[in-house]
């Protein structure tokens, strides 16, 4: 099946309205530390020297666990959008809620999404892949308007809450191989719109979309059920390699090479990670985008957030070409390309 003509939107954006810079992820740490505070130095060191690796320095968190939390932010960044492309909520046909976050296994938090927004009618459902999440139910999303010449639009969200997953329990410097990670971990919720005409203020003509999974590492990263974050962090970055001959030859099949791109707007577990990636194929860190210092590790909703940023940062150009990808957890990526246009279909 082929892609069909679709186009996607500017992003809505949602973030929590607490703050929190390093100092106090530190403290939240050393509150949960049973030593002295001669014994703590070491480990507060080390989290230090990752945040200074990563270039984490804020990140934005919910405290409120309510039930229905995660939808009404999701249901936040879903207005922000329509609002942003001037859609209106009866063109939507399709809501796919693409994140981790989720505060029961039933029912699917699209059919929240959906009824909060005011949809009585509509075709909802989750998926769940992790940080490449968001991008994943964008791809199902095009498959689904591929099956559906009916469906006019599909409103894709995240909302990445991690509540009770993250913990500060750390004791010894051993244990923050396995642990650090959730310490750079930021929420956010972001929410797109996929259709079949462009958006006048602009919006990304879909040329490609592509998973690339790798399931022997699975066990690497994992949120177990009433459980808390638990990564490998050194080994999940090796698996970066994956990307710059996966990314290269994508491209090639569509005649590019990666110069020929305007715009990498990346999943944000470190900005070295980013940095490197463009590196390994070739490209200036200049044509990057950098949201890690600014959120953390957003998780699923990191290319929406990111994406958002770019706008704000540059002027975008009728045919400037732009990659959105992702890596995560499993090990999987998703990729996809197109171009800038605004108004209405040559």
């Amino acid at each position: 099946m082929s892609l069909p003509e679709l186009y996607l939107s500017k992003p809505g954006v949602a973030l929590p309205a607490t703050r929190v810079d390093n100092a106090e992820i530190i403290r939240r740490v050393r509150a949960c530390f049973k030593g002295t505070d001669a014994e703590f130095v070491p480990i507060a060191s080390a989290i230090e020297h990752v945040f200074g690796l990563c270039g984490t320095k804020v990140r934005y968190l919910e405290p409120d666990e309510r039930p229905g939390i995660i939808g009404d932010y999701a249901v936040a960044a879903a207005k922000d959008c329509l609002a942003a492309n001037e859609v209106s909520l009866e063109e939507v046909d399709l809501v796919i809620c693409g994140q981790i976050s989720r505060q029961y296994f039933e029912p699917a938090t699209a059919m929240e999404v959906a009824a909060k927004l005011g949809l009585k009618r509509t075709h909802a459902f989750d998926v769940t892949a992790a940080c490449v999440s968001h991008l994943e139910a964008l791809q199902t999303a095009a498959g689904y308007m591929a099956l559906h010449p009916e469906y006019r639009a599909a409103l894709v969200c995240s909302s990445e809450l991690t509540g009770p997953y993250l913990s500060y329990d750390i004791q010894t410097v051993r244990e923050l191989h396995m642990k650090v990670a959730g310490l750079t971990i930021g929420n956010a919720a972001t929410a797109l719109l996929l259709r079949r005409t462009p958006f006048p203020g602009g919006g990304i003509h879909l040329r490609a979309l592509h998973t690339f999974t790798a399931p022997d590492h699975w066990e690497l990263c994992q949120v177990p059920i009433g459980g808390t974050l638990f990564s490998s962090s050194v080994e999940l970055m090796r698996l970066g390699k994956y990307i710059p001959p996966w990314a290269t030859e994508r491209l090639a099949a569509l005649g590019l090479t990666p110069n020929d791109i305007d715009h990498y707007v990346f999943h944000q577990p470190s900005e070295i990670m980013v940095r490197k990636i463009l590196d390994d194929v070739g490209v200036d860190n200049a044509k990057g985008v950098y949201t890690h210092g600014l959120y953390g590790n957003t998780a699923s909703a990191a290319v929406g957030v990111t994406y958002r940023r770019l706008l704000e940062e540059r002027t975008i150009k009728s045919g400037d070409k732009l990659v959105l990808g992702s890596a995560a957890a499993g090990y999987s990526m998703v990729f996809a390309m197109g171009e800038w246009t605004t108004g209405s279909a040559s």
